[in-house]
């Protein structure tokens, strides 16, 4: 399967690793807006995001993969929104990973090693579940999210689309991260948290409000 991504940076360079020697892709190239050279990472950069379809329909690739990191979460859901329907997203799973056969999972899923999904889980689309990560059962985790490594999440959690939980984070049960929140590295989380606000802290607390777009 020829798998092309959506992104020449750190991030794309992981993705491309991962789903060439542990989940069997053919990675042919990268696509950025915004690099310029003929290559990364041994890999050629095709052009920029407008000549994805026309090479999709030309059959230069089968499986897209968004591969923009959590300082770019408006692009991450743009490029969702504007490709989903016209060209199938890869799901990219380490193998080591536990994800229990009840869970339900959406398209553009990159789940890396040694993570947990447990009874009734559900991942929508464009969600990336770092190393380490633990989602307890019947948790959902909707459009566009970006979980860090070793994030531990209680059962019957709701995570919005578009949140940034970060490494190390601890979400306690029955909480709704509301969308657009991003949850500092190392906190805890007790109490639903508000649309768009940045919450940091042991147990969490709002610290400022995000501009929104």
């Amino acid at each position: 399967m020829r798998l092309a991504i959506l992104g020449a940076g750190e991030l794309g360079k992981l993705i491309a690793h991962h789903a060439q020697s542990d989940s069997g892709f053919e990675v042919i190239g990268f696509y950025d807006d915004f690099i310029i050279e003929t290559s990364f990472n041994s890999f050629p950069v095709l052009g920029n995001a407008s000549r994805i379809l026309t090479d999709f329909g030309n059959g230069k690739f089968d499986r897209l993969f968004i591969g923009i990191g959590y300082s770019h979460m408006n692009s991450r859901a743009k490029y969702l929104n504007t490709f989903k329907g016209k060209i199938p997203f890869a799901n990219i799973i380490h193998s080591s990973s536990y994800i229990d056969a009840s869970c339900k999972l959406g398209e553009g899923i990159f789940i890396l090693p040694r993570v947990t999904l447990d009874f009734g889980v559900e991942i929508r689309d464009n969600v990336l579940i770092n190393t380490g990560g633990v989602i307890a059962h019947h948790s959902i985790i909707k459009d566009n999210c970006f979980v860090a490594p070793a994030v531990h999440v209680a059962g019957l959690v709701e995570i919005q689309e578009n949140c940034f939980i970060g490494i190390g984070c601890t979400i306690a049960d029955c909480i709704t991260i509301s969308k657009g929140s991003t949850i500092g590295s190392g906190s805890v989380v007790i109490k639903d948290t508000e649309p768009n606000s940045v919450n940091v802290g042991v147990p969490s607390r709002i610290l400022k409000f995000k501009e929104t777009q």
